[in-house]
């Protein structure tokens, strides 16, 4: 981080007119997160700071009447004294009573924070904007709960503006009571603890923004910590001795992600002569005028009192309390809510809906880049899917195969070009309505900690569906063994950790994935894209996935992605795929005769499973 981003902003930087409503616009945003908070508590908070306004200057006026009583022994003592004593435990309650309002409310605001966020990252309909970097960062700022000391919460920002604006009207209710006596006193008191407390927050404003422009880093302790703690690599960790070095790597992340925060944070703390300064200038002025005026014969001690008490009620707005905290750490995430408020969906000229039969997919010229990478995915590609085809997709790693399945599916968007289905553009269409004529079967799919039926069903969640449908889907995939000895059936758990839960072994998943795909073409999937779901499985058993897929899809066109080339030899079509565009195209028997890449890729892999290899049935 530069130097000069580590040097605390000159205090008057940006008051200015246009600064001054930023900050009003800002606050004003914060009070309306309470729109999500239960009417009737927050009317109860609103309620418990009109008090704590109120009851201070009752309180100024009783001190006075209390003091002036006690010396000259009048018998209104023991009135005024209750009265005192009534007004502090009435202040204390209301006080005590706000702290828990506050908390309730403030997690109210988080719950619809929170989901405005996981709204505002599902509308789009491609998957770009979650992969961005920039987004990560802001979404992560926007769902920040906090870490060590603080809370990072919209909620409790909101409700701290809420007793902040409390806070300001008590002091400037007091600063009326020591009017009474002192107004030019008053005025300036309650002015130099405003700016007292203006030039704090302003110096933890840039910490802040310190620690947010490290966010990247921050991301990098995340990854650590998960790699140490959690399951996933769990086994590597232990098995090379690798937990000592996991440790040291996440505390180093930890201390690049901070050191120029903490760097920062002494700096300030090493620069409180302003604060100092006013800080005695207000304690002389709020002794001395009133003690000089006592001293005359001026005032009454009672009157000098109240003004005391006065002075120290006006103080008050100058401490960094909690609220002070709340509001700077937690409008950040309400600032990262309103940039994310910003990704739009592009509107569609007139959407369509997808025709009724199989349709016929073309890529046309088609372009697309990842931001931040040298050279783009697809370069110009053009490929027909005719209706009905069984085609595969092959390739060395790296040249856009899972891309062009995340292109058709609408993930994605290309950067030039267009696809068309049945001579529409992809773009044009309804996403909904296309979606709900494709299915996809990924590596990586998702294992649903719900019931058996549940990880079926899914596939297709608008379709109605029995369990004679799933039992006959079940049969035709080859995979009764998942229900065989389980007393539940279809409504067996899939969760390892549950109480009543159980976990398959990869290959029964493989299965299900199967029953999971032909359930989608029953439901009236007419696009089937299959991106190497059987990586992890020996040829033999991949072999045999592909071959029941294929023979159990009556009318659909399926996309193959498998780096296995023996598997997809009974394709209609395989088109090799190299520098973003197709350099070969054909069935096995056309390419092997060809004698190019296909060929030679094909005998180089067919050469490592000979006679003197068998390969072992799998395990699932």
């Amino acid at each position: 981080m530069s130097g000069a981003a580590l040097r605390t902003p000159p205090l008057w930087e940006n008051v200015n007119p246009s600064g001054v409503r930023a900050v009003y616009v800002e606050r004003r945003r914060l009070l309306g997160l309470l729109r999500h908070a239960d009417r009737r508590w927050l009317a109860a908070l609103v309620a418990s700071l009109v008090v704590v306004v109120a009851v201070g200057p009752i309180t100024v006026a009783a001190t006075r009447g209390l003091v002036d009583a006690m010396l000259s022994r009048s018998g209104e003592f023991v009135r005024l004294a209750v009265a005192v004593a009534l007004l502090m435990f009435v202040r204390q309650f209301a006080e005590i009573a706000g702290s828990t309002l506050r908390a309730s409310i403030a997690r109210q605001v988080d719950g619809a924070v929170r989901a405005e966020l996981r709204r505002i990252a599902s509308r789009p309909p491609g998957m770009a904007h979650l992969e961005d970097p920039a987004f990560q960062d802001v979404a992560l700022r926007a769902a920040d709960q906090g870490v060590a000391w603080r809370d990072r919460s919209a909620g409790l920002a909101a409700v701290g503006q809420l007793s902040l604006t409390g806070r300001i009207l008590s002091a400037a209710a007091m600063a009326v009571a020591l009017g009474a006596y002192f107004p030019v006193l008053a005025a300036v008191l309650f002015l130099l603890s405003v700016t007292s407390r203006w030039i704090a927050v302003r110096q933890w404003m840039h910490l802040e923004s310190v620690k947010d422009a490290a966010m990247p880093e921050r991301r990098k302790v995340d990854y650590w910590a998960e790699l140490a703690a959690g399951p996933e690599a769990a086994k590597e960790v232990r098995l090379f001795g690798l937990a000592g070095w996991v440790v040291e790597r996440r505390a180093a992340a930890h201390l690049a992600w901070l050191a120029d925060y903490w760097k920062l944070r002494r700096r300030v703390l090493r620069s409180q002569k302003t604060a100092a300064v006013l800080a005695v200038v207000c304690a002389g002025l709020a002794l001395g005028v009133p003690g000089r005026a006592a001293f005359d014969g001026r005032i009454s001690v009672g009157a000098l009192a109240s003004c005391l008490v006065a002075a120290w009620g006006i103080f008050a707005v100058a401490a960094l309390g909690a609220e002070a905290h709340d509001i700077e750490y937690g409008k950040d995430p309400m600032r990262a809510l309103a940039v994310l408020e910003r990704v739009q969906v592009e509107p569609r000229r007139k959407l369509q809906p997808p025709s009724a039969t199989i349709p016929t997919i073309r890529f046309e010229e088609v372009f697309f880049e990842y931001p931040g990478q040298p050279r783009p995915v697809m370069n110009g590609l053009d490929l027909t899917i005719r209706a009905g085809e069984r085609l595969a997709l092959v390739g060395v790693n790296g040249v856009g195969k899972t891309t062009l399945i995340k292109l058709l599916a609408g993930l994605y968007e290309p950067t030039g070009g267009r696809i068309t289905v049945d001579g529409v553009d992809l773009r044009d269409l309804d996403p909904e309505a296309w979606r709900r004529r494709v299915t996809a079967l990924f590596q990586d799919f998702v294992h649903y900690p719900l019931t058996l039926r549940d990880n079926i069903t899914l596939a297709a969640p608008e379709a109605e569906t029995d369990d004679a449908e799933l039992d006959e889907v079940i049969r035709r995939a080859g995979a009764g063994a998942l229900l065989a000895g389980r007393p539940r059936g279809l409504d067996t758990s899939l969760w390892r950790t549950g109480t009543a839960g159980t976990d398959l072994s990869g290959g029964q998943w493989q299965k299900l994935a199967m029953v999971r795909t032909l359930h989608a073409v029953d439901k009236g999937r007419q696009v089937v894209l299959l991106d190497e779901p059987t990586a992890h499985l020996d040829v033999r058993a991949e072999a045999e996935f592909h071959q029941r897929i294929l023979g159990s899809i009556p009318a659909a066109s399926v996309v193959v992605i498998s780096h296995r080339f023996s598997t997809v030899r009974a394709a209609d079509r395989i088109v090799l795929l190299d520098g973003g565009r197709i350099t070969e195209e054909g069935d096995h028997d056309s390419l092997m005769a060809d004698g190019g890449t296909y060929a030679r890729l094909f005998t180089l892999q067919a050469s490592r499973f000979t006679a003197r290899h068998p390969q072992r049935e799998s395990p699932g």
